[in-house]
């Protein structure tokens, strides 16, 4: 067989195998199409004749010369099938996928925007202790449990700093506490949970050595995590109530954060990242309703970015009934009392 008579026949087997595993997914209900780019066939071709083919680029030559125009003699609509057969899969930056909290809990304690180390104590233990009493059988931590100021792109105070050398031990330290007190911990990341990973990102193209360090599941677990770390581009679906951090939509925010937020969702949604106790519901041509609620925050009221703002302590219980449907009870915390 000649050169080209290899690069035929390898070409049409990989098309055969794509056609038959996307007939497959098809008959299954899988969404998702297979494909062979003319790189990776090259370099099977060259593994397989490497006294033929000088190099992966030689076979590649003969990929492109016998799939061209002259090639490959089909039928309009097979050549196309082949052709998309051949076709180099894209890139998926973030795969988008809910994660479904299982129907067996019924009464999550939703928190937010705690920013460790600048996390307000008095606030967090009435949050924790209230909902220690309301039988909560999971804790949604709904992004923001880190503040990572040691790795923000904004000006630093060194004192501050440095006692940010401890923010690991004290997350570890409280969802430890968490799960002793009621079971099941989700973590859904937020902004500033992602500003360890994106610092260690851009160092580690100039440091390789750096990379798979930045992942913060491993950064969080402790000896006995059942912790689940959910990322930040993905809703978390409690029954019929969708949860994001907040900074997911751009421009969703603003001083009427729970009216605007679900304008964006036009479905049930609860948030925080803005700081603020809100809740906005509608109602639909067809009567139907769906609301959006804004859960306040955990940390510090005083933060010296925004010394003057209108942010509030809160926390939310969200009652699932087998449905799906469910009650919000979205607290304020003011002076350690609960409203």
């Amino acid at each position: 067989m000649t050169k080209t008579d290899h690069a035929r026949e390898i070409v049409q087997r990989y098309i055969d195998i794509a056609i038959r595993v996307n007939k497959e997914n098809e008959e299954k209900g899988i969404d998702k199409k297979v494909s062979y780019s003319k790189r990776f066939i090259a370099t099977v071709l060259h593994g397989e004749h490497p006294d033929l083919f000088i190099d992966v680029e030689d076979a590649r030559k003969f990929i492109r010369r016998v799939t061209g125009a002259n090639g490959m003699v089909l039928k309009k609509d097979e050549q196309l099938i082949n052709d998309f057969a051949l076709l180099e899969n894209p890139i998926v930056e973030c795969e988008l996928k809910p994660f479904v909290v299982p129907r067996q809990y019924k009464n999550a304690f939703i928190i937010n925007d705690i920013h460790s180390k600048f996390h307000d104590r008095k606030a967090l233990e009435v949050a924790v202790n209230h909902a220690s009493k309301q039988n909560c059988d999971i804790v949604i931590i709904n992004g923001d449990l880190f503040d990572f100021y040691q790795f923000s792109r904004f000006d630093k105070n060194n004192r501050i700093r440095s006692e940010f050398f401890s923010e690991r031990e004290w997350v570890q330290d409280f969802l430890l506490l968490l799960q002793n007190t009621f079971g099941k911990v989700i973590f859904k990341k937020g902004n500033h949970d992602l500003r360890r990973e994106q610092f260690i990102q851009k160092l580690s193209g100039d440091m390789p050595e750096l990379q798979g360090l930045e992942s913060i599941s491993d950064y969080v677990m402790f000896d006995g995590s059942t912790v689940e770390v959910v990322e930040d581009y993905n809703i978390i679906e409690f029954g019929k109530l969708n949860l994001i951090h907040g900074h997911e939509y751009q421009g969703g925010g603003g001083i009427h954060v729970a009216y605007n937020r679900l304008n964006k969702a036009m479905d049930n949604i609860m948030s925080g990242h803005s700081h603020v106790t809100q809740s906005n519901m509608k109602k639909t041509i067809t009567g139907k309703y769906y609301g959006s609620w804004a859960v306040g925050c955990l940390c510090s009221l005083s933060a010296r970015y925004n010394p003057q703002n209108n942010w509030n302590h809160g926390f939310a219980i969200v009652e699932r009934e087998d449905s799906g449907d469910f009650i919000v009870n979205n607290r304020r915390i003011i002076d350690g009392r609960i409203f």
